[in-house]
């Protein structure tokens, strides 16, 4: 750590007081602002600012900088960062910074907490791109803070980034969805409570559609009754092919292309998992087959609000880590209450074996054969699909990438981070009233919207917006509101 602390505060010549810092090592001190005018100072600081929906400032000091910035653009959203809480809490004493903790555009932050305020209250939806600017004495003086400070910023961003990406690709995907599968879901009945007796002394075994799946099937068919099977999607097809009927089978993916998964031939004791956001006609078609249909959150904001939106829970909440139908696989096992040590994993390879992305019976066997030709054969298809990006060579026979490592680590912090549970019955949810739930859900976002420039941001309704805006775009929070009123008419 810096050897620089706050020591004290002084007047400088014109009343204002500024604080101080001390080199401990050397004894020097140094003030972070100007000792004769430092609010003039702070005027020249804003007017070199280009505007910004959303600034991260490092170094508080007496504020005046952040004060005369907030001024200029008051609707913008001001993140400040300093070396700790106590060095706030000392700053506190001077007036300027008390005002600026009152005024709710702007945020104080230890760089401890830097990451989770980052996180709770950048939205790239709604406030675009970041703006990074800093106190330059303060900077000078906290080097290694200032240093730590831009890690995290970098960091955080990225991780949004991935996010905001992936949001503006499949936000009116997944609201829609959302919205067409809450009506259905008052079609829905419970699950027999006959559950517990089918895996009562079972082994969970997670199934995904990696190429070590077509080895693993021989062990699954021969010692099918030890094992309550619980099929990702891609999987699902790859074990009926084989003649295993899945136990369960979990889906996640918004894309009409997942229906493809559901073209096996279906069976009534299958339970079928989707999440909210999956397509309503794969839940449609699996309740035309069977009655053990059952449909989960896995962190979308909409899905979340619609399972709580009148205090009861009404969906079960599935982790699904960055998007991985594994992990939100495992995290049914866990809800059906298997333990993390009866839970185990089959052709979750998260990489390429024997120049083969996944197993037999998958619907990318299907569609890749039904194209080929003697210029353009499967085996092309294949090795597109598998060096689209760089790979990393993992044995003789294996390769990976970044983003299949990544799903890899994914799921093994999943596993590591939650705890062995005992097994339990699940618990049982109220009945949905899609109804009740459009009238609330229609009021609530009305009372944040005074007009199409006037709503109140932090308002925990439009959080629900956050992936449609995303795909509509920055600035559009208003369009998106009335594409919701309208959606839900």
């Amino acid at each position: 750590m810096n050897d620089c602390i706050y020591s004290h505060i002084i007047e400088a010549k014109d009343k204002n007081l500024i604080p101080v810092c001390k080199n401990e090592a050397s004894g020097q001190e140094m003030c972070l602002h100007s000792k004769y005018n430092p609010v003039r100072e702070a005027e020249n600081f804003a007017s070199q600012v280009v505007e910004s929906s959303f600034f991260v400032v490092l170094g508080l000091g007496a504020g005046y900088h952040i004060q005369k910035l907030s001024e200029k653009f008051p609707q913008a959203k001001i993140l400040v960062v300093e070396i700790s809480d106590d060095a706030i809490a000392f700053l506190q004493q001077i007036p300027c910074v008390r005002s600026l903790s009152q005024n709710p555009q702007i945020h104080l932050s230890a760089i401890q907490n830097l990451e989770t305020n980052l996180l709770s209250i950048y939205k790239p939806a709604l406030h675009g791109n970041l703006s990074i600017l800093s106190l330059r004495a303060w900077e000078t003086l906290f080097v290694t803070e200032a240093a730590h400070a831009h890690e995290k910023i970098n960091s955080t961003v990225k991780l949004l980034s991935g996010d905001y990406s992936v949001q503006s690709h499949f936000g009116k995907i997944w609201q829609k969805n959302i919205l067409s599968n809450l009506k259905l879901s008052e079609t829905i009945p419970p699950l027999s409570p006959r559950l517990q007796e089918r895996i009562t002394g079972k082994i969970a075994a997670v199934i995904a559609a990696g190429p070590s799946l077509d080895k693993a099937v021989f062990e699954l068919a021969h010692h099918r009754e030890t094992y309550f099977i619980i099929a990702t999607d891609t999987a699902y097809a790859a074990l009926a092919k084989q003649n295993i009927i899945s136990d369960a089978v979990v889906s996640i993916d918004g894309q009409m292309i997942s229906h493809e998964h559901f073209l096996a031939p279906f069976s009534g004791d299958t339970i079928f998992v989707f999440d909210l956001c999956a397509p309503s006609s794969s839940v449609r078609k699996a309740l035309r087959f069977s009655k053990n249909v059952l449909l989960i959150e896995t962190g979308h904001p909409l899905s979340q609000y619609a399972s709580f939106f009148d205090g009861f829970p009404h969906f079960p909440h599935l982790a699904a880590g960055s998007g991985t139908v594994t992990i939100a696989a495992a995290s049914f096992a866990q809800f059906l209450g298997f333990p993390n040590d009866k839970i185990m994993f089959f052709g979750a390879d998260f990489s390429y074996i024997d120049g083969k992305p996944y197993a037999r019976g998958t619907y990318l066997e299907r569609a890749f054969y039904s194209q080929a030709n003697r210029f353009d054969t499967a085996e092309k298809s294949y090795t597109r699909l598998m060096y689209r990006t760089p790979v990393t060579k993992i044995s003789e026979n294996k390769i990976t990438t970044d983003i299949l490592d990544s799903y890899r680590l994914s799921l093994s912090d999943f596993m590591k981070r939650t705890p062995i549970t005992k097994n339990k019955i699940p618990p049982s949810y109220a009945h949905f009233d899609f109804q009740k739930f459009k009238t609330i859900y229609r009021k609530e976002l009305q009372d944040a919207f005074q007009n199409k420039t006037d709503y109140n941001e932090d308002a925990p309704i439009i959080t629900t917006m956050l992936p449609l805006l995303a795909k509509i775009g920055k600035g559009s929070a208003f369009l998106a509101y009335l594409k919701i009123l309208e959606y839900t008419k």
